[in-house]
């Protein structure tokens, strides 16, 4: 088992706090709750059947981090995640995406990464598969390149990569689709997929001649053999296990799906989406191209602003399948000022990588950054409170110049003072171009 897995709550937190810039409080939950995953391997049946994982709500303003905590979780421990926005789906019954195509895009993000494990650890294999062949057609090319282990070495020092030889390839069949593909209709595709693999089997699969180089030629064939050997794996069972045990499913803007009591129209469906989801969050079987997939044990994260509303207002039945919920903080001037310098991969770096790429060095003074932070917090304030996302429309504004005019009309190194920043900005504050720059 992988030693991220293994991380104790305590290790997460620290190892978020690399990526995510304050929000102790859901840090802490969102930890607690993985680890709880991780406990219930060690527990033994039947009790650990019994165990089912401790949803949660995270209240806060967009931008403040509630999305980040969740996909930096999900990629610490290598699970299957999908953010999904809960207005995207509607009531069944009506035309448009159906809850049960949220598990369907889980299991294929597990599948995908079952497959990539599986291709890694299989590379090898195929890599001397690969090399047999090549080795074979060379050597019947009439080509005198010496004995088997000479040609060989060749081979693998990229000494014959240029040769020209003939290769049989696989022709791609035409896509037919069986059945009419329809939005939400997960039967339907599932259907198609099985109705072309038997149409594979029964017809059989056209080859054809071509020529191309030895390093081509390698390429194709090394994806064929990976599909060979992949064809009789495991890793499609492995994915749809990855997806029931350790998948993680994001549902964002779920306050959006509150209506009142008693209402009509756009109310109405919004509640149904309710009622939908609950057998996903309740624990069901859902039927996948892959497979049938049961969701009792997938995690469910759900989030939203809640600007007049509150976790209360959701129907009764779905409240108590979220029985965690933690507040997420709105964002100081100081935070943001955090957000732009310190996390892995900042804000601000990428800027500086971008126009380092361009052959200019960007040096951005103390005094800017504060200037930078002090700006984004008071548009928030001003305008629409966007969060941490304000940086970059903040950034964006300010460095316009230099993006512009790199590499041919500014060139070499460039400090960005104070004095400066305040300069550049000043226009921004008093809203005068802040429209062109707004997420």
């Amino acid at each position: 088992m992988s030693a991220r897995k293994t991380m104790t709550p305590a290790e997460t937190v620290k190892w978020l706090d690399r990526h995510v810039i304050g929000q102790d409080r859901a840090k802490r939950t969102v930890a607690i709750a993985m680890r709880n995953r991780y406990r219930r391997r060690l527990v033994d049946e039947p009790m650990q059947s019994e165990i089912y994982p401790s949803n949660l709500i995270m209240m806060g303003p967009t931008g403040v981090g509630k999305t980040e905590i969740a996909r930096r979780m999900a990629s610490l421990v290598g699970a299957p995640f999908v953010k999904v926005e809960a207005t995207k789906y509607t009531e069944t019954g009506y035309v448009g995406r159906d809850v049960e195509g949220i598990i369907r895009d889980l299991v294929r993000s597990a599948v995908n990464l079952a497959t990539s494990k599986a291709r890694e650890e299989k590379s090898e294999e195929a890599e001397q598969r690969v090399e047999k062949k090549l080795l074979d057609i060379i050597s019947r090319s009439g080509i005198d390149y010496g004995s088997n282990e000479e040609l060989s070495d060749l081979l693998r020092r990229g000494k014959l990569d240029s040769i020209e030889i003939e290769l049989s390839v696989t022709e791609k069949a035409l896509g037919v689709e069986i059945f009419p593909m329809m939005p939400g209709q997960g039967f339907d595709n599932q259907m198609n997929d099985q109705m072309k693999k038997m149409l594979d089997k029964v017809i059989g699969k056209r080859r054809k001649k071509i020529k191309l180089s030895v390093a081509e030629a390698e390429k194709k064939l090394f994806e064929e053999e990976m599909s060979r050997i992949l064809d009789g794996g495991n890793h499609i069972q492995e994915g749809l296990k990855l997806a029931q045990e350790e998948g993680i499913v994001f549902v964002d803007e779920i306050d959006k799906i509150i209506g009142s009591e008693g209402g009509s129209g756009p109310d109405v469906s919004r509640m149904g989406v309710q009622r939908d989801l609950l057998p996903l969050v309740e624990g069901s079987t859902v039927s996948t191209r892959h497979g049938p997939v049961k969701t009792d044990h997938i995690l469910f994260i759900a989030a939203g602003a809640f600007h007049g509303s509150s976790p209360a207002d959701l129907i009764p039945e779905l409240q108590g399948r979220f029985p965690l919920r933690v507040s997420l903080d709105p964002l100081s001037e100081k935070d943001l000022l955090r957000i732009l310098t310190e996390p892995e991969s900042n804000i601000l770096d990428q800027y500086i990588q971008l126009l380092s790429a361009d052959g200019l060095e960007l040096i951005v003074e103390e005094a800017a950054r504060k200037k930078i932070a002090a700006v984004a917090r008071y548009l928030n304030e001003e305008k629409e409170d966007i969060g941490a996302r304000r940086l970059r429309s903040v950034l964006s504004n300010l460095l316009d110049e230099y993006l512009f005019g790199a590499p041919d009309l500014i060139r070499g190194k460039v400090r960005l003072t104070g004095k400066k920043a305040e300069e550049k900005l000043s226009a921004m504050v008093e809203r005068k171009h802040e429209e062109g720059y707004i997420l």
